[in-house]
């Protein structure tokens, strides 16, 4: 059985959902321990623990540890199952995380998967569900994954209540990433929404956000703004921006949340897309760390460059490779700019 520490980088759950995905895809138990010790309340909280659980029913896992709180978990797979699988946080917790959990055992069962999760779909910390549709599936799906992605509704934090539904179907091999050079800026998407608080704060988002682009970006370029107004349990607010150039695309999340002025939310997201759009890389950060676990089972070689290494690359690099066999190289430091080459090596 694997032993692996929990506190790792940052000590957050990171470790933990990369664990259980490799898991249930390899077969190898596992025992983690300082479980979340870097984080104020350190331990399961229940995001986590329906990650666990997601995991353990797919792959008819036996489980110990699982439970609120606990700082250690040991957890042997069995066989992977395809199904109608349907999971509840109960929280607010992330939906996207519990489906990146189970999305790459469920690409090695034999017929296709219907998952459904019932949670959050914008909560600080995880990928928005707007980033998991417009720019993480449509990465993945260019490797070789097939399925589709549906938002019934959106949840936001803390009275969650979103439902989002993702079918997996089988891929025995996934190609390996080899992006070109990320070419010229064609066009930008903006959406800023609302749920149960006035239009204008959706409006002011987004005229944040155009400020701060203003002067920044060729002139003429094409824009598609949308403001939306949400049905949801509980209020909540996100404005999101998706660049698509010309061989890439990447997605920039900004949360509003009480006491928090509607001009920050949109500079926000302004500025962490100038930030990866200066830098003139193809790949976003999020995007960076979220391909590992499919690029460590490709057919071949990858190799790409990031506008920002972060931490969440350097533990998922570490902890695929307690699991399968790969050679890993990064090139840069964490912060900026850097490539990342990743070779399945059985």
């Amino acid at each position: 059985m694997i032993e692996i520490d929990g506190s790792v980088g940052e000590g957050g759950g990171q470790v933990l959902r990369s664990a259980l995905s490799l898991s249930c895809l390899t077969g190898e138990g596992f025992h983690i321990y300082n479980i979340r010790k870097n984080r104020s309340k350190s331990g399961l909280m229940r995001q986590h623990l329906m990650a666990v659980q997601a995991a353990a029913r797919i792959s008819s896992a036996n489980v110990a540890g699982d439970r609120l709180g606990s700082p250690e978990l040991s957890f042997l797979p069995d066989r992977i199952t395809a199904g109608e699988y349907s999971f509840d946080i109960g929280t607010a917790g992330s939906a996207t995380l519990v489906l990146q959990t189970v999305i790459p055992p469920l690409l090695a069962a034999r017929k296709a998967s219907r998952v459904t999760v019932i949670g959050s779909t914008h909560v600080p910390f995880s990928p928005s569900w707007n980033y998991f549709e417009e720019i993480f599936w449509p990465s993945i799906a260019r490797l070789g994954v097939r399925g589709e992605t549906t938002a019934r509704s959106f949840g936001f934090y803390p009275k969650g209540g979103g439902r989002v539904e993702c079918t997996v179907e089988p891929a025995e091999v996934l190609a390996p990433y080899l992006p070109r050079e990320r070419g010229k800026l064609t066009r930008l998407r903006i959406v800023s929404a609302v749920g149960n608080l006035p239009r204008t704060i959706a409006e002011r988002q987004i005229q944040s956000a155009l400020t701060g682009l203003k002067g920044k970006l060729e002139r003429g370029l094409p824009m598609d703004i949308e403001t939306r107004e949400l049905t949801i349990f509980g209020q909540g607010t996100f404005i999101f921006i998706k660049a698509e150039y010309e061989h890439a695309v990447a997605g920039f999340t900004a949360l509003g949340e009480r006491g928090k002025p509607a001009e920050t939310v949109g500079a926000e997201a302004a500025s962490e897309f100038l930030e990866h759009h200066e830098s003139g890389e193809a790949v976003d950060p999020h995007l960076a760390d979220q391909l590992v676990l499919y690029l460590a089972r490709g057919t071949g070689a990858s190799l790409f460059r990031t506008s920002r290494i972060t931490s969440h690359l350097a533990i998922n690099l570490l902890v695929t490779g307690y699991f399968l066999k790969l050679s890993c190289r990064v090139e840069g430091r964490e912060g900026g700019p850097g490539a990342v080459a990743i070779t399945p090596t059985s």
